[in-house]
C-alpha cells in the first residue's frame, strides 16, 4: 500500500491539471528581436516545424502556447503536430540559419493526457483510503485481540470450574 502511495505521488509531480510538454529556451540579448522557431528534428542537422514572432502566445491552432521573458522564451505542448521526436526551440538568424537554443524529446501518447486529468480526481481519495485502510486495520486488529482474550478467560474458567464432575471420582469405594 505505501508503494502504491509513493507511485502515485511520485507521478503527480508539480504540474497544470493538463498536461503540458514544455521547453525552455534561454537566449542572448543579441537574439531577443530574431523570430523564434519550434520544430522537429528530422536529421541531425535539420527540422521541420514553424517559425513564429516574439509577441505570439498561441501557435498551432493553441496546440502550442508560448510564454515570454526577459531571456528565454517557453514553449509548452498539448499536442504534437509532428508526432513523438526530438524538437528543438530556437532562433531564425539573418542569413536563415537556426541558432538552437535547446531540445528535448517530446511524445504525443493520448494517454499521458488521460491520466493528467485522471490523477487530479484520484488526488482527493488518496488520503481518504490511506486513513479509512488505517482505521479498519486498527479496529479488526482490536477485536482480533478482544476475542483472543475472551477465548483465554474461557479456557481459565472451564479449568478453574469444572461443569462436569468425573462420574469415577463421585463413587464411593466399599
Amino acid at each position: 500500500m505505501h508503494l502504491l502511495i509513493l507511485v502515485l505521488l511520485l507521478s503527480i509531480g508539480a504540474c497544470e491539471a493538463v498536461y503540458w510538454q514544455k521547453l525552455k529556451c534561454p537566449y542572448d540579448v543579441q537574439h531577443k528581436s530574431l523570430p523564434r522557431i519550434w520544430c522537429r528534428q528530422s536529421s541531425t542537422d535539420c527540422c521541420t516545424g514553424l517559425t513564429f514572432s516574439q509577441s505570439a502566445h498561441l501557435l498551432d491552432g493553441g496546440k502550442l502556447k508560448v510564454t515570454q521573458s526577459a531571456d528565454s522564451f517557453t514553449v509548452a505542448v498539448l499536442e504534437l503536430s509532428y508526432g513523438d521526436g526530438m524538437y528543438w526551440c530556437g532562433v531564425l538568424s539573418k542569413n536563415d540559419t537556426i541558432i538552437r537554443l535547446a531540445e528535448g524529446y517530446f511524445h504525443s501518447s493520448p494517454g499521458a493526457y488521460i491520466w493528467s486529468v485522471t490523477r487530479w480526481i484520484l488526488l482527493p481519495l488518496l488520503p481518504m483510503v490511506t486513513i479509512v485502510t488505517h482505521v479498519y486495520s486498527r479496529t479488526a486488529t482490536k477485536n482480533t485481540c478482544k476475542e483472543a482474550e475472551d477465548d483465554d478467560i474461557s479456557v481459565s474458567r472451564t479449568l478453574r470450574d469444572p461443569q462436569y464432575v468425573n462420574a469415577a471420582s463421585l463413587r464411593v469405594l466399599e
